[in-house]
């Protein structure tokens, strides 16, 4: 790596003005600032050959009227170097970015972009920056009609609208429970200052959002004066300040605008307690769904003391903390939450209850205070600080794991920056951990817990949702918009006539730019499989892959499920939910809470069933995957086993307190689960594997749950009941027998990554106890290759839709490529033709969706078209179905379809970790999935021409016609549509079809 300018060194108009490291990045760090614009920049310094580049604007949320999130989308519209219809989407679908977005946070704006090319990375913060100069949607209102508001009307007799991309988006969020109690608690701490305001409410604004408003923001936030611009990775430093001096910031003379002020300023003193009505839809629950905050300021904090609230908050996130044990001591079996919440103007500590009642308010402050008041005389147990310094220090090293870190890094970075007017956040938080896991007497989470056990200023808060006031709000608006209408004068209503018509034909225009382009040439080469070996080790089948981190691997054991049957998949939830929550034979459950932390970080499980290329590996199978330090393993090994094998399935109170507890998080029916159930319905059509997690995860497993948890109360309610006590003997019974079909040595697969001087004695370690697991039931009975699997026989729904509690809808269409050996590479290019020339303007341009696209997933072997908070199921289906014939017609110049093939690329060959790179290697294996296919399809997508136009749309057309859909979202506008589908969920009532 090249070496970094010294501080006090000036280059192109830069003068170095700190230098600093990051250890667990492996980087060094410059800042440096340019005096005449008035611009900050920190380079972070590593070998990451993804690189990174952040343009963070400070931007107060100066209003309740989202106003920095539409001038986010205003921004990267247009611009007289770029003139585009929407030059961001350009750039997206039509670059070799890894990743490229646009976020608006309460206390910044960032516009990152990562790619594996300093010559393409270049190019694109040169469109980003020259938007950031002079944005053309500024001097156009139409573009603020797409992204922000606009009326629509039609004819006279026509009903009024009001669309916009931003106003969707939040209109998506109105029954958001938890985005509803955070801006409670902030009006209530912070009433009457900026800090007050959150994002992402223009929803309970729209009378107020005007174009005019939006660009007063502008005028008052962007200037380079107010920016932090972030380079990460191993770029080209010297050549990226010379492009930013000659071409941008030396033409800008700075206004120093100094907006930090605004953040400031006194808390009022005091406890205060609110509540807020939260709209929900007709049929949501009521009861047991409260969402109860205690918030406590931390403004009189150092920087150093609010990283260290961090890490306390974490300890008492913890089962175990004295927060949770007072709770539990009270009566309180919710989910209870802490966290450091940096995201808002001010930095707060927060405790929530999840899935409460608003009577339970006083009772969990009372536990709250009670908690605080134990670790401010006591600390807490020695076995969980030092489980979670552990887990935080395994956190820093996996940190390089990340993909797209650059952008998460500097993410971080200008929140900090944007509140303190620092860039040395990631340098303070290595010295302030240092020093807090120094702290063997707990000196500073004493302190700390004391000072907000009598906090300056605090707020108990409950966001109570109210079934029916969703559907209120959204009747109020339609009755205003009627009497805006009747409001107007004939010649005010022919003019919004002409400016919807005007609207849609400047909407329906074909204008893009393709300015940044590099060439397909200058791709790189897809990167073979890392090595690794596998084999039979005590007669367990092991692979493994030596890595060069030293001290950390990853691992992952398939445990066979081909044994279960009946009843037993049900359960299959209940035992995963039960893990770590019953005391064992060896461990408490206090225990294994600590040990679950120290030894098994990031431990996930999950149900899959390859299909047919996997050979003797096309089974069902449970995977569990985890990462540690090597000196670690096999204690994490033994501990792992342990959790599965052994758990108290007669201590059936805690079972029921347990599935209290956790019920409701499986409970399909909320609005965030509207994207991945989306997926899930779709998916299920074409992958047996998509369709078997789908079944085990269905959402008649929340009424399984329920049912369980109705026994075991009938049993405690009555224990002379002997039915009942039958009953729920038949559940421990159940639970028991799974956990021993499912923890044997029978087809038992392990893999593992690890540093070359370790990976042999992990591999030898992790034989030898696996070997030792049974191979038979405790009744001796030697497994069955008989699989049942409820409903297995039933194929799904070619078009499903689901209504949950929601105000839009999530659609995706599939086309499964998989099988079809004349699809190749070079037609993937075509589909993201497709979905921007066609798919995006059609329904997020001229329709009225927040978003949609295409993408493809090439492992998997098939792509989607999508749609996101999208009111539209009729047209947005029909837009979907004439892809193909939609591409045959496009007309695309050879260096339209070079952008694509760069898109093409970069989605196919995301960056990968090192040690994620090594486990995907090997997983690949396990599956049957070829990463010789799979390379062949990347280095074919260069292959593309504009002679392939008429075989994509063909194969896209074949495709499409048989491929699944699913629509997910509000009951009222898919019953509306409901002759579109063969199947309709009715998961907000007792899992009923239409």
């Amino acid at each position: 790596m090249a070496k970094l300018p010294e501080k006090g060194q000036t280059l192109w108009g830069f003068t170095v003005t700190e230098r600093n490291s990051i250890s667990m990045l492996g980087a060094e760090t410059a800042e440096l600032f340019h005096p005449f614009s008035g611009a900050r920049l920190l380079y972070i310094h590593n070998d990451d050959r993804e690189l990174g580049f952040n343009l963070i604007y400070r931007t107060p949320q100066l209003d309740n009227l989202d106003s920095n999130h539409i001038l986010e989308h205003l921004m990267l519209c247009s611009c007289p170097s770029y003139p585009s219809r929407d030059v961001f989407f350009d750039m997206d679908s039509k670059s070799y970015s890894t990743f490229m977005n646009g976020i608006t946070d309460n206390t910044c704006t960032c516009y990152p972009v990562c790619s594996l090319s300093m010559e393409q990375l270049i190019k694109l913060m040169d469109v980003f920056l020259c938007c950031m100069e002079e944005p053309e949607a500024l001097k156009d209102h139409r573009f603020f009609m797409r992204e922000g508001l606009r009326f629509e009307l039609e004819d006279t007799d026509g009903e009024l609208s009001m669309l916009g991309t931003v106003l969707s988006e939040d209109w998506g969020h109105l029954t958001d429970l938890e985005e509803n109690a955070d801006s409670a608690a902030a009006q209530a701490l912070y009433e009457g200052q900026i800090a007050a305001n959150l994002l992402g409410r223009a929803h309970f604004h729209y009378k107020e959002i005007t174009f005019e408003k939006i660009r007063q923001t502008y005028e008052q936030l962007y200037d380079y004066s107010n920016c932090l611009m972030i380079l990460y990775g191993d770029a080209d430093l010297e050549t990226v300040l010379r492009f930013l001096d000659e071409k941008h910031l030396s033409r800008f003379k700075s206004r120093n605008l100094n907006l930090r002020p605004l953040f400031g300023g006194p808390v009022s003193s005091g406890f205060r307690k609110t509540e807020v009505k939260s709209p929900a839809y007709e049929g949501s629950p009521a009861e047991h769904s409260s969402v109860i905050d205690y918030t406590i300021d931390l403004s009189g904090l150092s920087q150093e003391d609010v990283i260290c609230m961090g890490f306390c908050a974490g300890m008492m996130d913890q089962d175990t903390s004295p927060v949770q044990r007072a709770a539990r001591s009270l009566g309180l079996n919710n989910i209870i939450d802490v966290y450091l919440d940096t995201a808002l103007a001010r930095p707060v500590l927060k405790f929530r209850l999840q899935n409460g009642d608003k009577e339970q308010q006083e009772l969990f402050f009372q536990a709250v205070n009670q908690g605080l008041a134990d670790m401010a005389e006591n600390g807490i147990a020695d076995e969980l600080y030092h489980a979670v310094i552990k887990e935080n220090r395994l956190a820093d090293l996996l940190m390089r794991e990340t993909p797209h870190l650059g952008f998460h890094l500097s993410e971080d970075i200008g929140r900090f920056w944007s509140l303190t007017g620092r860039t040395d956040y990631y340098s303070l938080y290595e010295r302030t951990f240092t020093h807090f896991s120094a702290d063997q007497e707990q000196s500073i989470l004493r302190r700390l817990a004391k000072q907000v056990l009598n906090p300056p200023s605090a707020v108990l808060s409950a966001a109570i949702p109210v079934p029916g006031l969703a559907e209120a709000l959204e009747q109020e608006r339609d009755r205003w918009l009627r009497e805006k209408k009747a409001s107007m004068s004939p010649k005010e209503l022919q003019a919004l006539i002409r400016e919807t018509a005007d609207f849609k034909k400047w909407s329906a225009q074909d204008k893009s730019c393709l300015d940044f382009l590099i060439q397909p040439e200058q791709l790189p080469e897809p990167e073979e499989d890392p090595p690794f070996f596998s084999g039979l080790r005590h007669g367990i089948f092991c692979c493994g892959s030596p890595s060069p981190l030293a001290g950390i691997g990853s691992y992952q054991l398939f445990f066979d499920l081909s044994e279960l049957s009946g009843e037993d998949w049900n359960y299959l939830t209940l035992y995963q939910m039960l893990l770590t929550e019953l005391d064992t034979r060896r461990f408490c459950v206090e225990q294994q809470k600590n040990m679950e932390q120290e030894y098994l970080y990031d431990c996930t499980f999950d149900e899959l069933y390859p299909d047919a290329d996997a050979d003797e590996n096309s089974r069902p199978m449970m995977s569990v995957v985890w990462s540690g330090l090597t000196e670690d393993f096999e204690i994490s090994l033994d501990f792992l086993l342990e959790l599965m094998r052994n758990g108290n399935y007669e201590d059936r109170e805690t079972i029921s307190q347990v599935i209290e507890k956790y019920l409701p998080d499986y409970d399909l029916s909320k609005s965030e689960n509207g994207p991945s159930l989306a997926y899930s319905l779709a998916e299920r059509y074409i992958r047996q594997d998509s369709r078997f997690r789908f079944q085990l995860n269905s959402p008649e497993i929340y009424h399984f749950l329920k049912n369980i948890l109705t026994i075991l109360i009938r049993e405690q309610a009555h224990p002379d009941d002997e039915a009942a006590r039958t009953d729920a003997n038949q559940i421990s019974s159940s639970l028991y027998t799974l956990a021993q079909k499912l923890v044997s040595r029978r087809k038992l697969i392990f893999l593992a990554a690890a540093e070359n001087a370790s990976l042999e004695h992990i591999l030898d370690r992790a034989s030898t106890l696996l070997s030792q697991l049974p191979e038979r039931n405790e009744n001796g009975f030697m497994f069955s290759n008989h699989l049942s699997l409820p409903s297995w026989d039933q194929a799904p729904s070619l078009r499903t839709a689901a209504c949950i509690d929601s105000s839009l809808e999530e659609l995706r269409m599939l086309g499964d490529f998989k099988k079809v050996p004349e699809f190749k590479g070079r037609f993937l290019p075509w589909l993201l033709a497709a979905g921007d020339k066609y798919v995006k303007p059609a329904v997020r341009y001229q329709g009225r969706a927040y978003d949609s696209g295409i993408d493809f997933l090439l492992p998997a072997g098939y792509f989607t078209l999508w749609s996101t908070e999208d009111p539209d199921i009729e047209s947005t289906l029909s837009v979907f179905n004439r892809t193909g014939q939609a591409l045959a017609e496009l007309k695309l110049t050879p260096e339209d379809l070079q952008g694509y093939i760069l898109s093409a690329y970069a989605q196919a060959l995301p960056p990968i970790g090192i040690l994620n790179s090594r486990m995907r290697a090997m997983r690949r294996y396990i599956m049957g999935i070829s990463t010789v296919y799979i390379n062949e399809m990347i280095r074919n997508i260069r292959n593309s021409t504009v002679n392939d136009q008429k075989e994509a749309s063909d194969l896209i057309c074949r495709l499409l016609k048989s491929g699944p859909v699913s629509v997910v979202g509000n009951e009222k506008i898919i019953l509306e549509y409901k002759n579109r589908f063969d199947e309709i969920l009715k998961i907000k009532e007792k899992n009923g079809t239409v």
